[in-house]
């Protein structure tokens, strides 16, 4: 009943956001309400299959701060009144061709020495180096559960690629921005900039991860619908820009699959169950875990789950191993004993951390960067002939606004050194090789 109860809820919610941001579909009172009712879809149509059975803390949780995101919705309309700024020509970025091909050949040479990091941990583990996808599984596994082992190895990293990556990452989401918006600007796509693009995707996947290429996917898509509805003076979303956006989606999501392989990640799972585990079980498992939860937090130092990543980062700082903590995402199985992946959407490390009282304020916050970044982009200038570094972080943290659902990403990005630096990396770069053009304005 309660499954039933938080899809006819989060429909209601997401109907009347709808009707208060003019059916701007791209609004972030509509996409943190979206993945959850697609999850609560999922999961009536798994209901039998997996044994589901749902419980009221669960619609509380989520209910709750679905309303969150629509008082501020609410809230942010008071505060922006004036119209939006539309309606002013992009011009065209323009970076020099010779740094193009320079960090084209930096990014190869990079990725290289990071293969030999591989290899060197395969031979340090196996004692041989293996195929490319079993030493980029092999990596993948051991950064994210066999820490302990990884650390033990202690195999150094080329110094080639430490002072490397920061650089070429900063530079590729740089390029990320300045191909959409070149593109709405002059309609003409640049080779040399896509296959930036495409040596930045190589790179997330040697480095065994397929979600940050989403995160690209995300990215480009926030930036044209921003830029694009800007300068053709379009006021809310329209039907084929959605349609099109949902079949970038799905083929990005059997691209997924497809990398499975390739990253030495195969299994035999069918179609249904695979979906299910990424689309349906983290709003299960997050069910089951509050549900049967203890009470009280046990969380050692405030936040440990939700700030994982920053206390990891500062123990390596400060040489503490007290403060780097082993991950609560544990692999799970539903009532029938079928395994269903262990992911449980942001609420999970919220409220182990803080318990329900926690998760309040923590999706406040999220709202209110999402919600009144978004309405100030709309209703305020923006910069035709260079970087808008406001829509650059947004569109990079856009990922983050849908993958809430998933896992606690808002807080992991933010609070991540490697986010900073790309931030920092991509503004140098642009205040190095981005040329000013002739013709000033705004949009």
């Amino acid at each position: 009943m309660f499954l039933y109860l938080l899809v006819f809820s989060l429909l209601l919610i997401l109907i009347f956001n709808l009707l208060i941001v003019n059916l701007d579909y791209m609004h972030p009172s509509i996409l943190f309400v979206v993945p959850f009712l697609v999850f609560g879809v999922t999961s009536i149509l798994g209901e039998e299959a997996y044994k589901i059975i749902f419980h009221e803390e669960t619609l509380l949780v989520i209910v709750s701060s679905a309303l969150i995101f629509t008082f501020i919705t609410l809230l942010s309309q008071t505060v922006y009144k004036s119209k939006e700024n539309l309606n002013f020509p992009l011009t065209e970025i323009i970076i020099s061709k010779k740094v193009t091909l320079f960090f084209i050949v930096f990014f190869i040479v990079t990725q290289l020495a990071f293969i030999k990091y591989l290899e060197a941990i395969s031979l340090a583990h196996f004692g041989y180096s293996g195929s490319l996808g079993e030493m980029i599984s092999l990596y993948d596994v051991m950064t994210k559960f066999w820490t302990e082992i990884f650390s033990e190895l202690n195999v150094p990293i080329p110094l080639l690629y430490r002072i490397g990556n920061p650089i070429t990452q900063g530079f590729g989401y740089l390029i990320v921005y300045i191909f959409i918006h070149n593109y709405v600007a002059t309609k003409r796509i640049d080779k040399l900039h896509l296959l930036i693009i495409l040596l930045l995707c190589l790179n997330i996947i040697l480095n065994g991860s397929r979600s940050p290429i989403f995160r690209i996917v995300t990215m480009m898509l926030i930036t044209f619908y921003v830029l694009y509805n800007k300068q053709n003076n379009v006021r809310r979303g329209n039907i084929k820009f959605l349609l099109k956006s949902l079949l970038i989606v799905i083929f990005s999501g059997t691209f997924f699959i497809a990398l499975l392989s390739l990253m030495g990640r195969e299994n035999d799972l069918d179609m249904f169950h695979y979906i299910f585990i990424y689309v349906g079980a983290p709003l299960v498992n997050l069910d089951n875990y509050l549900a049967f939860r203890p009470d009280g937090s046990y969380a050692t130092i405030f936040g440990e789950q939700t700030f994982r990543g920053l206390y990891a980062y500062i123990a390596k700082i400060i040489s503490d191993e007290s403060l780097i903590f082993p991950t609560i995402d544990q692999f799970t199985f539903s009532n029938n004993g079928l395994e269903i992946g262990n992911v449980y959407t942001t609420f999970y490390s919220f409220i182990y951390d803080f318990e329900y009282v926690g998760f309040i304020p923590l999706i406040l916050i999220i709202a209110l960067y999402y919600v009144f970044t978004y309405q100030r982009l709309k209703t305020r200038a923006i910069k035709t002939n260079k970087v808008h570094f406001s829509l650059f972080i947004y569109a990079y943290l856009f990922n983050d606004l849908i993958m809430l659902a998933f896992s606690n990403r808002f807080y992991t990005t933010v609070l991540d050194i490697g986010f900073i630096k790309i931030v920092i990396f991509s503004y140098i770069c642009h205040l190095l090789f981005v040329h000013r053009s002739k013709i000033k304005g705004t949009v």
